[in-house]
């Protein structure tokens, strides 16, 4: 009983430093771009569906991380649907942000029940538990909306199953875990798969149980990429990169020349990529994600080292497995080019074994009877070391999550259209359960040209706000009136990611000094990027501006879509430099996408308009 209650009051002191975390250092809700993005699947998930449908102009509304459907009317987030779906009923609830740290207490007790099954003693056991308690990696991984948290919990969990067959449904049970881990995290869901396939090699009763367990998450999986891609076994991630990024390929798993996205991890590409991915440069990246996670693990380096000399001492113990879990786990990943690292993050690709790092710690611990010693150690090194780490994370762009209701809630606004101007913002503040600004509050990406004053007339002028913050946190956000300038100008950079004919080719935006706002979108060699009708009042002779990347300049074609090929144009541009051409007559009939092809040559579109403001 005593045992119990001193794991129940580790767990409760876990819950409550997550909560702490959320309050201190994450400012009240989520941070990183990715765990925006996760937040935003799992408002689409409480609303019914992997996707959310959006009006035109569709460019209002498609942004980082979501995949559009051909016409742009359906939106999804690429990532996988595990964690957003766990997350939906949090959503559900009201409390989204409770989730993580109950995921933190639930870990808490995991980490003790596996160093049990391997045959630990309470005191092993309870000091991994302890461990578990003290990591500043875990606090952050179970606080923001980010998935490592739930997964590592997943991970920990199939592998008492495993390790339990005595237990009833033990196969079921971790077939569960497993199914659910890759439909949260592909790769960490297939080394876990592997280990645990090794451990019940011997066991052919438990495989039915294991693959019938597991069932449910890889379907979940396979429907998600079935709603964003049309196709159960296409990856949404791959789809997403292959329209919004260059060079095509550049996103996959695996190593050659033209690895490495230009645009989503431009600088990281161009720092350490400049040829590529290849061997050197993937083992720098293990070592680097191995240095990380020795952090990550118990805050100090030295710490988590001692785990080695518990695998290497009973390495014919079952404690080996957790040694070979987190060899597979760092594998397993190498052939991916970004090592995914960020303040407070840490070697996030590693996250789901750290309860394995911890469980060795604690053995190696008692073996060299410095178990007195850990827990100190742990939190010396957060105060000294690790902290720094998580002050960046709390202090970067803006200091504070960019969108928060309560300040919508002080304002007293409830109805409306509401512009922010950024992918978080978008991704926290958008509530694909509110279909229009009648409903309640229907937020929008603003773009400052043609497209915000579209929507806003679609609408009916309704009560409009635009939420300005401020990434250098010098001025605090504000919610202000706001009314859509009557700009006849569409920037082309405004819809990426592009709508491209028949998925060929991709954009991505750039820096062009000479372009309208200093920014234009970039295509690829064969790509065919397409324009709504709506997003702008096409006239004949309506005006386009191209910026050409090279003396050679570029040869386009431009089209309607949907008339026939013969009724192109071909336009050649000079370059280097900014220039306008001439659109093609608008079709008999009414307005037609227009459809715009670099067919040689490098540039990039930077706005199209008519020749005078429309008549209204």
């Amino acid at each position: 009983m005593r045992r119990r209650l001193t794991l129940a009051a580790l767990a409760l002191l876990a819950f409550a430093l997550s909560c702490a975390y959320v309050h201190f250092y994450l400012r009240g809700g989520p941070r990183v771009i990715d765990a925006t993005s996760y937040f935003l699947s799992a408002r689409s998930l409480a609303a019914g569906s992997f996707t959310f449908s959006v009006p035109d102009p569709s460019a209002a509304f498609r942004g980082r991380f979501l995949l559009a459907s051909s016409d742009g009317h359906s939106l999804g987030v690429i990532f996988p649907p595990g964690y957003p779906f766990v997350l939906s009923v949090a959503v559900r609830l009201g409390a989204p942000l409770l989730l993580g740290p109950l995921l933190g207490a639930g870990l808490v007790a995991a980490t003790y029940a596996l160093a049990r099954a391997l045959g630990q003693s309470g005191k092993v056991a309870m000091l991994a538990a302890a461990l578990s308690v003290m990591s500043g990696a875990l606090r952050y991984h179970t606080a923001d909306t980010m998935s490592h948290g739930l997964a590592a919990l997943l991970a920990t969990s199939a592998l008492v199953a495993a390790l339990r067959p005595e237990l009833r449904f033990a196969s079921c049970l971790a077939g569960l875990c497993l199914g659910l881990l890759v439909a949260t995290r592909p790769v960490s869901g297939a080394a876990m798969i592997v280990l645990v396939a090794w451990m019940r090699r011997r066991s052919l009763a438990a495989w039915p149980g294991l693959i019938l367990g597991g069932a449910p998450g890889v379907l979940l999986l396979l429907l998600h990429q079935r709603a964003l891609t049309g196709d159960w076994l296409s990856s949404t991630q791959l789809a997403y990169y292959a329209v919004s990024d260059a060079p095509a390929g550049c996103f996959r798993y695996g190593f050659g020349t033209d690895v490495g996205c230009r645009f989503e991890h431009g600088d990281y590409v161009t720092r350490y990529l400049p040829h590529g991915f290849g061997a050197a440069h993937a083992l720098r990246t293990l070592a680097v994600r191995l240095w990380l996670f020795t952090t990550d693990a118990t805050n100090l380096a030295p710490l988590t080292l001692l785990g080695a000399y518990a695998w290497g001492r009973h390495r014919r113990s079952p404690l080996v497995w957790l040694g070979v879990g987190i060899a597979l786990q760092a594998l397993l990943y190498v052939p991916f080019y970004f090592d995914g690292n960020y303040p407070g993050g840490g070697a996030r690709f590693l996250c789901e074994v750290i309860p394995f790092a911890q469980i060795l710690v604690a053995r190696a611990a008692w073996d060299l009877r410095l178990g007195w010693l850990s827990l100190p150690g742990a939190l010396l090194g957060f105060a000294l070391h690790a902290r720094s780490a998580h002050t960046q994370l709390a202090e970067r762009e803006g200091g504070r999550p960019m969108f928060e209701p309560s300040l919508v809630a002080r304002a007293g606004v409830t109805h409306g259209l509401l512009f922010v101007d950024t992918d978080h913002g978008f991704n926290l503040g958008h509530d694909p359960r509110v279909p229009s600004p009648r409903d309640g509050l229907y937020v929008a990406r603003r773009r400052g040209d043609a497209h915000d004053r579209a929507l806003y007339e679609r609408f009916g002028a309704p009560p409009t706000y635009r939420y300005a913050y401020d990434v250098s946190g010098i001025q605090a956000p504000e919610l202000r009136p706001y009314l859509p300038p009557d700009v006849p100008q569409l920037e082309a950079e405004a819809e990426w990611p592009s709508l491209t004919d028949g998925g060929r080719g991709s954009t991505y935006p750039i820096h062009a000094p000479c372009a309208s706002g200093g920014r234009a979108l970039r295509l690829q060699p064969g790509t065919r990027v397409v324009f709504p009708a709506d997003s702008v009042a096409f006239e004949s002779g309506a005006e386009l501006g191209w910026v050409a990347k090279s003396a050679a300049g570029a040869q386009l074609k431009l089209r309607w879509q949907g008339q026939p090929s013969g009724r192109e144009l071909t336009v050649s541009v000079a370059g280097p430099g900014c220039s306008s051409l001439r659109a093609p007559r608008v079709p008999a009939g009414g307005h037609s996408p227009l459809l715009v092809e670099l067919v040689s040559g490098e540039g990039a579109l930077d706005f199209i308009k008519p020749p005078a403001a429309p008549a209204r």
